[in-house]
Parts: structure tokens; C-alpha cells; sequence
């Protein structure tokens, strides 16, 4: 049997209308029962761990001793962070494209959820472990990413009347064993990380219900249960989650039709689709390949960018796919320019799940998730493998852009007559990201193929 204490980690997103929520757990669990520490939970001098589900206190003799602490963070290190999430958003993307089992479905996934959560196992990493890490998501120097981690953990949780976006990062460890108090120290310095003690080994179930209970709550009981039965496992020594939430309203509302329009989909079936419409101004561009524009949610701070091959044809947003950089994005979003357009986008609600497992190890990480991994997260050298990464993402896009609003009724137009620079419907699969405007980081990326 494998002595590797097997790291399960799963992310959960859920975006409707204008809100998104994404979530990452990491389960350290073991098949040699001896790695885990029968005894009962010994209390550490630095107060690091709490006891059962009480939050980590700061340490009060540390006066610098802050939450998502940026004070060493620079513009330059900001920008290193979010270009590495941006990477990695993209090569995501294209990867989950390519398993056989993805085909024609829709894809929805946080790119920033999955690449925080893995930075706070990044810390612990050593050895070619962290180094293919490193290189799969492309992280900064962990002086880089740490603080500059942590000063978009504080813009992203900065209260805004305009929309609510917040995030939550959890470590969850076996009572007992002592951590690593340098690892303990970056998840609670920069990542705004809460600590708390429950016992795995002798109440799994109970501690499953409580981690489900404390992710429910900060996704606003939109996830309800991000561990299904039987994750935890009495050798489960850590588990690693992570949550976000947005919701926001569009800065204008869409207007909808009482009849339903066709969507061509990508397996060339069609489906019957309410349409939103606005006709305003819009950032907007255009090559001979594809349509752009900028829907902005109310406040102007985050935008969802809708990319529309101009072609029908399932080669058309293949090749998009296939070649889309960074440097394309950015191409793109300089060129965007104030026009008056016709903007039709369907209403659409997509809900997916994905064990990132194959996927990762196609990226370049193969090492964390076998016998050679090296991690770090006890003082006890316990030997700990990634065993599962799932992410569930759920995305509902009405015409208010608010939970609220969907099932309401319709407000019933006539169709539009007066002129306008440029007419975008998306009456045929697209790709759309909801980025933060002030930094350009890509938060939520997906393709509707079939609504």
C-alpha cells in the first residue's frame, strides 16, 4: 500500500447573472493510519491552531503580525501575479478543451480560485515538486507572490456598494499534529487564511458537514455541499479550502423579448434561447475573425468580456481556442474603443464539474500527484501526495445580472430600429471572462457552446 498521505483537492465555483463563487479544498489523507497522531491535541506555544471549529487568533506579541499582509507588494509584483494568473487561465482553458470527455460541452472555471488555492500549497512545495509547480502556473518568486497575493486577497475583499466580491481561504487540520509554523504563518500573513483544528480520525463525518457548513456560508448557501460523502476519511490530516463570491448588477440592464430565438450550437443542434438586448455604448473592437466587447458591471471595476467568432462553423472558435495567448487578449482588450452596438446575448446558465487531475499532469505537474511529491506542512516529516483536484463551476447571466432577478418576469420590447456603429448576437458559441478592470485579472473564463 502507498505510504503517501494522499492531498484531495477540490475547487467550487457557482457565477449567476453577475455573481460567481468559486471554491478550492485540499484533503491530505493517508493509507498508513500510523501518520496520523492518535493522541489528543496538544496545545503549541504560539497559539497557531485553534481547537475544533474556533477560528486562528493573530498572534497577539507580533505587532506587524497582519492578515493578507501587502506591504511589501509593488505595482511591478501585482502585475507578475496577475500575468501568471492570466497564464495559466489560458492554458487551463485550452487543456480542458482538449480531454475527450469535455467534447462538446460548455466550460466555466475560476482560473484566480484554482491559482490562489494552489499558491497556498505552492508555499509548501520543496524539491521538483514546487518547481513544477512553479512552472504550471507560472508563479512568481514566492517573495513575488506572497504579497502581492495578498494585496489582491484585500482589493477583492474591500467592501463596495456597487457589488458584493469577497474571498475566503480555510486550513482545516488534524488535531494533534503539529504544523509547520513558517507554512501556517504564509497562509495567515498573506492569504488572510483562518486555521482551525477538527479531528478527521475520529469524527470525519462531522467535520465534513462542519467544512461544508463554513463554505455554504461564505458562498451565501449557494454551495451547500462542496465535499460529498465519504471525501473526509479518517486519515484525512489536512484539508485546504478556498471560496469566492461576486454579485453584481450589469451598469445597464439588459432588455428581453417574449419569444425565444435559436442558438446554432457547437454539435450543430439548436436550441431555443431567450435573447437579452441593449442597444448603448460599449467598448468594443473587431478583426476579420472575431467581435469583442465589454459588458461592465455597475461601479465599471469588473467586466465580462464576450469574444464572438464571426463565423458559425466549429472550426472557427476551435482555432480561437487553440491559439489564444495572453498577448491575444491583451490585443484585443487595447483595441477596445467607445461605439454605439447592438449587443444580443443569450441568457445562459452553465454548471460544470472537473477533476483537474489529468489535466494538471498534462501541464507539467505530474510529480505532486505520485510517491515523489514533497510537501512540506507538519514539523513530523509526514510523506503527502496530491491525490484529487476537483472544481465544480455554475454560471447564470440574465438580464439584471443578479440572482434576484432571475425568473422574473420579462420585460417585452419592440425589435430595434435606430442606428448604431456595430451589431453583436451571439446566437452561436463563445468565449466570455469576467476580469477586474484596475488590474486586468481574469477572475471567471468560459464558452458557452450549448445554453
Amino acid at each position: 500500500m502507498n505510504n503517501k498521505n494522499p492531498i484531495k483537492i477540490m475547487t467550487n465555483k457557482h457565477i449567476v447573472g453577475s455573481l460567481a463563487l468559486s471554491g478550492l479544498l485540499l484533503a491530505i489523507t493517508g493509507c498508513n493510519n500510523s501518520l496520523v497522531n492518535n493522541k489528543p491535541p496538544q496545545a503549541l506555544d504560539n497559539k497557531i491552531l485553534s481547537t475544533q471549529t474556533d477560528k486562528v487568533s493573530v498572534p497577539k506579541n507580533d505587532s506587524k503580525y497582519i492578515a493578507a499582509d501587502d506591504s511589501a507588494s509593488t505595482p511591478e509584483g501585482i502585475n507578475a501575479v496577475v500575468n501568471a494568473n492570466n497564464q495559466f487561465a489560458v492554458s487551463m482553458y485550452q487543456q480542458l478543451n482538449k480531454q475527450p470527455e469535455q467534447k462538446d460541452k460548455n466550460v466555466i472555471f475560476s482560473p484566480y480560485s484554482l491559482s490562489t488555492a494552489m499558491a497556498m500549497l505552492y508555499a509548501a512545495a520543496d524539491g521538483e515538486t514546487k518547481q513544477q509547480i512553479q512552472k504550471t502556473f507560472h508563479y512568481p518568486a514566492l517573495n513575488v507572490l506572497n504579497p502581492n497575493s495578498a494585496a489582491l486577497h484585500k482589493q477583492f475583499n474591500k467592501p463596495n456598494p456597487d457589488y458584493k466580491l469577497a474571498t475566503v481561504n480555510d486550513l482545516w487540520m488534524q488535531q494533534g499534529l503539529t504544523p509547520n509554523k513558517a507554512y501556517i504563518d504564509t497562509v495567515q500573513r498573506y492569504y488572510g487564511g483562518n486555521v482551525t483544528n477538527l479531528d478527521f480520525e475520529s469524527s470525519p463525518e462531522p467535520s465534513r458537514q462542519t467544512i461544508n457548513k463554513t463554505i455554504a456560508a461564505h458562498t451565501h448557501q449557494l454551495i451547500p455541499e462542496l465535499l460529498a460523502k465519504d471525501s473526509i476519511t479518517t486519515d484525512t490530516a489536512t484539508v485546504l479550502t478556498n471560496a469566492a463570491y461576486f454579485k453584481g448588477d450589469w451598469s445597464q440592464p439588459f432588455s428581453v423579448r417574449g419569444d425565444k430565438q435559436p442558438f446554432y450550437n457547437l454539435d450543430s443542434s439548436t436550441t431555443a434561447v431567450t435573447m437579452m438586448y441593449q442597444l448603448s455604448y460599449f467598448d468594443y473592437t473587431e478583426d476579420n475573425l472575431v467581435q469583442v466587447v465589454a459588458l461592465p458591471y455597475k461601479g465599471n471595476d469588473l467586466s465580462m468580456i464576450v469574444i464572438l467568432p464571426k463565423s458559425k462553423d466549429k472550426s472557427a472558435i476551435d482555432a480561437i481556442v487553440n491559439t489564444l495567448t495572453t498577448a491575444q487578449i491583451r490585443q484585443w482588450t487595447d483595441k477596445l474603443e467607445s461605439k454605439k452596438v447592438n449587443v444580443k446575448l443569450p441568457k445562459f446558465k452553465l454548471e460544470e464539474s472537473y477533476r483537474m487531475r489529468e489535466p494538471l499532469t498534462k501541464m507539467g505537474m505530474p510529480i505532486a500527484f505520485s510517491d515523489r511529491a514533497d510537501f512540506k506542512l507538519f514539523n513530523k516529516n509526514l510523506p503527502l501526495t496530491v491525490d484529487t483536484i476537483i472544481h465544480k463551476a455554475v454560471i447564470d447571466v440574465d438580464e439584471k445580472g443578479t440572482v434576484a432577478a432571475a425568473g422574473t418576469g420579462t420585460i417585452v420590447i419592440s425589435p430595434v430600429s435606430a442606428s448604431y456603429n456595430a451589431e453583436l448576437e451571439a446566437n452561436h458559441p463563445f468565449i466570455f471572462m469576467i476580469k477586474d478592470n484596475k488590474t486586468d485579472a481574469i477572475l471567471f473564463l468560459g464558452q458557452v457552446n450549448k445554453p
